[in-house]
C-alpha cells in the first residue's frame, strides 16, 4: 500500500506540475500581447510584429484592424501608421488614418472592428522586408494639429500583409 500510495502522490505531482506549467504559459501568451503594445496612446505608438510574404515586394496591402477606441475630451484622433524593421527606430509611413466617426468605441467582435488599407510594396522593397519579419507601428496624433490630447488611446485587434 505504501508504494502505490507514492505512485499515487507522484502521479498528482506531475499533474499539478503540468497543470501549472500550461497556465503559466497562457499567462504568459497574455503578458506577451500587453508587452507588444498593441495599445496607442498620445504618449507611446502601437506596435506588432508581422510576417512579410516573401513576394510582398511585387505588390502588397497591409491591414490594420482597430479593435477599440477612446475619444479625447477634444482634437481629432487619427493615426499615422509605419512599417518598420523589428528593433529599429525608424520606419517608412505608409498611410494615415481618421476614426469615424469621431467617437469611443468597443467592437464585440472581429466583425466589429474598424479596418484600414494601406499599399505597401515600396516600403518593403524600401526596407528589404520580403520573407521576413516587420514592424507595425500606429502612433495617434490630432489631425487638428498640436500635441495629442491625453485621454486619446486606440487598440489595434491585428495586422496583417497580403501579397497580390
Amino acid at each position: 500500500m505504501a508504494a502505490e500510495s507514492k505512485v499515487r502522490n507522484a502521479v498528482f505531482c506531475g499533474l499539478a506540475a503540468v497543470t501549472l506549467a500550461l497556465l503559466a504559459g497562457s499567462l504568459s501568451s497574455s503578458w506577451r500581447a500587453i508587452a507588444r503594445g498593441l495599445n496607442a496612446t498620445a504618449e507611446q505608438p502601437a506596435r506588432i510584429t508581422v510576417a512579410v510574404p516573401q513576394t510582398a515586394g511585387l505588390g502588397a496591402t497591409l491591414v490594420v484592424s482597430v479593435k477599440a477606441f477612446r475619444k479625447p475630451a477634444s482634437g481629432h484622433i487619427g493615426g499615422i501608421v509605419r512599417l518598420k524593421r523589428p528593433g529599429v527606430a525608424s520606419g517608412v509611413v505608409v498611410g494615415r488614418f481618421s476614426v469615424m466617426p469621431a467617437e469611443s468605441f468597443t467592437a464585440a467582435n472581429s466583425a466589429d472592428e474598424k479596418r484600414y488599407q494601406f499599399e505597401i510594396a515600396a516600403a518593403v522593397n524600401e526596407l528589404r522586408l520580403s520573407g521576413g519579419e516587420a514592424e507595425v507601428e500606429v502612433a495617434l496624433f490630432d489631425r487638428a494639429g498640436g500635441p495629442t490630447p491625453i485621454g486619446a488611446e486606440l487598440t489595434v485587434g491585428t495586422a496583417r500583409i497580403t501579397a497580390r
